[in-house]
């Protein structure tokens, strides 16, 4: 794996990286796998937005799964090493910056403007056009 962090790092996840994970994508599971053992081995932080809560649960409950959902919920919710955030006017600054600068959409700029927000020092996605932010180092799920 091409990252390599420790205690104290701050990691944000986009959705992607989440849904590799519980779907365990072929391509893409065992990076992460490593990744996830990494984290709990190092203290190091996971963040995520609410955005990837909603992003991540909406599938299953347009599907019915209601279990998934409140699955996906209790993880992003009680996980010692990962947090979830929600949206407020900090963040909202930020997204507003990314917005005006970068013109990323509205998703995406809360998802790195919550990244921004929280001090991250690496942004994991498989979104290519979020390469563009160099202000922290974003690293596709795909080069792990």
């Amino acid at each position: 794996m091409g990252l390599k962090f420790g205690s104290g790092d701050i990691i944000f996840l986009d959705t992607a990286p989440f849904i590799y994970f519980f779907e365990a994508n072929p391509n893409y599971y065992p990076a992460l796998e490593q990744f996830f053992t990494q984290l709990y081995e190092t203290g190091a932080q996971a963040i995520t937005s609410i955005i990837t809560y909603i992003e991540l649960t909406t599938h299953p409950a347009r599907k019915g799964q209601h279990q998934l959902v409140r699955k996906y919920r209790d993880y992003l919710s009680n996980s010692e090493n990962i947090a979830l955030f929600p949206l407020d006017m900090n963040i909202a600054d930020h997204v507003v910056e990314l917005r005006a600068k970068y013109q990323f959409k509205t998703p995406d700029a809360i998802q790195i403007g919550t990244a921004v927000a929280c001090g991250s020092d690496y942004i994991i996605t498989n979104n290519k056009s979020w390469q563009r932010f160099k202000e922290i180092p974003v690293v596709l799920v795909g080069d792990m």
